[in-house]
């Protein structure tokens, strides 16, 4: 994946959404410009926080997204294959472990990839 002009939460928001066909608007694919770079301070990586809009914008139910227990289940199991893979979630820990933003873009959008084989 190509971050290209986009910060890592809007590059992985982005990447999902041709991916998969999404039909995210333009509106929220710009708002995760606030997530890129661990919340703008190396905190939780904005791959992960991507990931998670992406989750959101799929499985989410417009009448009942509380109680939507198909996607806690999925959020749980993207955060946990991220810890996983990246051995942290924050920022400031992975980025320079792993040759900064760009390997780990491609790496987590091939994680991803595989959470929605798995387990869509």
């Amino acid at each position: 994946m190509d971050r290209g002009k986009f910060n890592c939460a809007e590059a992985m928001l982005r990447a999902i959404n041709d991916k998969y066909d999404l039909n995210i608007g333009e509106d929220a694919k710009t708002q995760m410009a606030a997530f890129g770079g661990g919340f703008a301070v190396g905190d939780v990586c904005g791959l992960l926080v991507g990931g998670y809009a992406a989750l959101a914008h799929m499985y989410s139910s417009d009448t009942y997204p509380k109680g939507n227990m198909k996607l806690r289940a999925i959020c749980k199991e993207w955060y946990k294959r991220f810890q996983n893979e990246f051995k942290d979630v924050n920022c400031s820990i992975i980025k320079p472990q792993n040759e900064g933003c760009s390997a780990l873009a491609k790496s987590s959008a091939e994680l991803f990839a595989k959470l929605i084989k798995d387990t869509g």
